[in-house]
């Protein structure tokens, strides 16, 4: 994702990180989307990794929802989407 050196490692950094996807001055990723683009997160063996880990897919699902959340408190169209195979 390219994420900064300063990249906290856990969700709320994450959830930060995300926020800033279409800010290109905000250095937060490396991936910029333009404005009405999405960002797709493929999430392969969805159902094996919801078993093996189920607090962190928890977690990926409720965080990409409060990304979201920011997003359209800011009246801009939700960004990231999350593709379960």
């Amino acid at each position: 994702m390219g994420f900064p050196d300063f990249y906290g490692h856990n969700m709320n950094a994450w959830i930060d990180c995300m926020s800033y996807l279409n800010d290109a001055n905000a250095g937060m990723s490396k991936i910029i989307l333009e404005n009405g683009e999405a960002l797709v997160i493929n999430v392969a063996d969805s159902e094996g990794f919801k078993k093996r880990l189920p607090e962190i897919f928890e977690a990926l699902v409720e965080c990409t929802a409060f990304v979201n959340q920011r997003y359209a408190e800011d009246n801009e169209t939700s960004v990231v989407a999350l593709a379960f195979q």
